[in-house]
């Protein structure tokens, strides 16, 4: 086996397997009532869920990243440290949404948090999580109180990647979502090619690594990097959306996202660009720093 081919296989290995991350904070931490509940994915599988009520009949559908979980992710503990250092809060984002006038459905998605293990504990980074998303949407119009509900969805990295998925696979589950933020789609051909901008190797290499990547993510999970193509799919996304990525992260290139944004298969559409940072996980904590862009997206999309 080739050197590249054996750390494509680690690198994938790690992704897949994603750790499960605690939950540290619950919306009690910034003084929010709210329900533990339970939500039924589309194939079955059982997903942990907070719902947080508020004096309105429009709810935010809430979800994360990987290896992040519906609280956010410790990562100012030594053994999370995993990029930059510091813990992504999720609970001061939810208080933001409820103290606009929005209930809150927010839940970890298979293999993460405290939600069921499903898929020989694979993370598939959306090809399997889409029946997550589906299954958060059915769980709003099937609860008796909020069966009537007007319905928005912030959406997260793996849980965004999700989110489009679920568009291809099943548009009519989204026929009557008003509004989409998300943030930070990932596709899989530009996370090689920062990979390997980042090991030292020539741009001549990326054909080559995206290669050992596809083998290596075929062989364990049946999925090529072709499933991960976010522009190929965007023009499903009929909803108005609102896009958010850290410019200069180190897990991606910024012409994936304009791709995305360019391909959406709406006109009401807005990109942000988190500049000043190449961390990735500061596109996890804008929202709850800085809430307004996201507030005013559902505000003018849920009058």
């Amino acid at each position: 086996m080739s050197e590249l081919q054996n750390m494509m296989n680690q690198v994938v290995s790690a992704l897949v397997h994603a750790r499960r991350s605690p939950i540290l904070r619950t919306p009690e931490d910034e003084g929010l009532d709210y329900e533990d509940v339970k939500i039924t994915a589309l194939d079955g599988v059982e997903l942990d869920a907070w719902f947080i009520p508020a004096e309105s009949n429009k709810v935010i559908i809430c979800n994360h990243f990987s290896p992040g979980n519906r609280y956010g992710y410790p990562g100012h503990l030594d053994e999370y440290n995993t990029s930059g250092g510091f813990e992504v809060n999720f609970i001061p984002k939810y208080k933001a949404l409820h103290d606009a006038g929005y209930n809150v459905l927010t839940y970890d998605m298979r293999n993460h948090g405290t939600s069921q293990e499903a898929n020989d504990g694979i993370s598939t980074v959306g090809a399997y999580e889409w029946q997550d998303v589906v299954g958060s949407i059915n769980y709003i119009r099937n609860r008796e109180d909020t069966k009537d509900y007007r319905i928005s969805l912030q959406s997260n990295c793996m849980g965004a990647e999700a989110t489009f998925i679920a568009l291809e696979k099943m548009p009519e589950a989204f026929e009557s979502v008003e509004a989409l933020v998300a943030a930070q789609p990932l596709s899989g051909e530009p996370m090689i090619q920062r990979m390997v901008d980042g090991a030292g190797m020539s741009p001549e290499m990326y054909d080559v690594a995206i290669e050992a990547y596809d083998k290596a993510l075929r062989e364990q999970t049946g999925f090529g990097v072709d499933r991960y193509d976010m522009p190929k799919i965007a023009h499903l996304v009929k909803i108005p959306t609102l896009l958010l990525q850290v410019k200069e992260d180190l897990m991606t290139k910024p012409f994936d996202m304009e791709n995305i944004y360019a391909n959406l298969g709406t006109e009401d559409k807005k990109l942000v660009w988190v500049e000043g940072t190449p961390m990735r996980f500061h596109g996890y904590t804008y929202f709850s720093e800085k809430p307004e862009e996201m507030i005013e997206w559902f505000n003018a999309h849920m009058k």
